[in-house]
Formats: structure tokens, C-alpha cells, sequence
């Protein structure tokens, strides 16, 4: 059974949920402060977090980096389900890693759908386990790892959850142009409220985190961005592999 956490603070809304939810796991955090006890709990594992804005103690969409950060070793999709319709409010969430947002009174049906289809989404990224290698950066989905490969050591590279989804679709086809549109679909969604700017931060981020690699994203002029080697070479290398 699928577990679930819902920070939502208005007790009638947490009735609703668990009657609604009846077929997942749903654990209740009324407040920031109490969600990030919960997940700082080695024995709460969650499949999917249902996210409320007005919170007693903050902002929720605050809570979205905080909540990336505990699940670091899994990816777990944030629902962003508010009362706050107003766009700046759902640019904001997705800015900062909300995979979805559902205004209040959400519709239960939809609610549902959205739950469903982002939890087959999560562990379809589970289930891969797959390793890309190309010009020494080795990137793990398993482990949700990026390392690279330098003439004196081997260096892990930091990447936000995004950030690892963007680069993990530029070495899926090296060499490949991918439009500005396709990564926001791809990365994304295409039910989000993205701009291509968002991407450009995004790349910008990534150069700086693997510019000692030997690869480099080369900007291609009013299409997209595509992954490349650095130096022409093949990308081909050889990792010393466990087992």
C-alpha cells in the first residue's frame, strides 16, 4: 500500500482526505515544523506528499526544497493542493520542485487521477536502476548520483532533483537537439506552469556544477540545448564497476 503524507492543517480537510484515500497509507502533519519531524524519521518512508500553502507556521511552498532535501535518496512527487489560485502562486511552487498543483475545492475524482498518475510516474524512475555513462560522467538513477570522472579523482557533482532529470535526458542521446519545449514536457510536464527561462536556469546551473567534466552543453541558437564532448572525442570511457 502506497504511503502518503498530507500537510494540511484544517482538521474537516484531513477528514476528507482519509475518507477519500482510504486506499493508501495517509499519515497528517498539521503544520511545517511536525511534516519535517515525520520525515526526518528513518522508519517513515513516503510514496507521495500532499502539500497545503497556508500553513500555521509558514509558507508551504517554503517547505518544498526541505522536503527535497529529506527525500535526497528517493524521488517522492510534492502535490501542491491550495486554495490559492493566483498564477504567481503556482509559478512559485513548480520554481522551487512541486511535480503538480491542484486548486481547492479539488475536485476528488481528478485528485485521485493526478495521485495515481504521479505515483506510476515515481516508480517508473524507480524500476529503471540504470546507469548512462558518456565522456566520464557517470550518472545513476538508482542511487540518483552524478560522478565525474577528472584526470586526478573522481567527483561527486550536487544536482537538484531537476536538475538531475534535465541532465539524465541530455545524455540519453548525445549529440541530440532538444527543444526548449520537449525538456519542459520531458522534465516538467507539460500541465505546469514552466518558461523556457526556467530551462535556461537550469542549464546554467548544470554547466557550473560539471565544468570540470569532459562534456559541455552547447546552446543551439533558437531550438534548444544538446550534450556534447568536449574535444570531439567518442564520449566511450571505461568505469570500474562493482561485482
Amino acid at each position: 500500500m502506497n504511503r502518503i503524507l498530507c500537510i494540511e492543517d484544517s482538521v474537516e480537510y484531513q477528514i476528507y482526505l482519509s475518507a477519500l484515500l482510504k486506499d493508501y497509507n495517509v499519515t497528517f502533519a498539521s503544520d511545517s515544523n511536525k511534516a519535517l519531524q515525520i520525515t526526518q524519521n528513518a522508519r517513515e518512508q513516503f510514496d507521495l506528499v500532499l502539500l497545503d500553502v497556508s500553513l500555521p507556521d509558514g509558507n508551504g511552498i517554503k517547505l518544498v526544497p526541505k522536503l527535497r532535501e529529506a527525500f535526497s535518496s528517493q524521488f517522492v512527487p510534492i502535490i501542491v493542493v491550495s486554495g490559492d489560485n493566483d498564477i504567481v502562486t503556482k509559478v512559485a511552487a513548480f520554481g522551487v520542485g512541486a511535480d503538480d498543483y491542484i486548486s481547492k475545492p479539488a475536485d476528488p475524482t481528478e485528485l485521485k487521477i493526478r495521485i495515481e498518475a504521479r505515483l506510476r510516474n515515481a516508480q517508473l524512475m524507480t524500476s529503471e536502476k540504470s546507469i548512462i555513462e558518456f565522456s566520464g560522467v557517470k550518472l545513476d538513477t538508482d542511487k540518483m548520483s552524478v560522478e565525474v570522472k577528472t584526470p586526478e579523482a573522481i567527483q561527486k557533482a550536487e544536482l537538484t532533483p531537476y536538475e538531475f532529470k534535465l541532465l539524465k535526458l541530455l545524455l540519453s542521446r548525445p549529440d541530440h537537439v532538444f527543444s526548449r519545449e520537449v525538456i519542459i514536457d520531458r522534465v516538467w510536464g507539460i500541465d505546469k506552469y514552466i518558461t523556457t527561462r526556467t530551462v535556461d536556469t537550469h542549464i546554467s546551473h548544470i554547466r557550473k556544477k560539471l565544468e570540470s567534466s569532459l562534456i559541455k552543453i552547447e546552446t543551439v541558437l533558437s531550438t534548444g540545448y544538446k550534450l556534447v564532448a568536449k574535444g570531439g572525442s567518442s564520449g566511450t570511457d571505461s568505469w570500474t564497476r562493482a561485482g
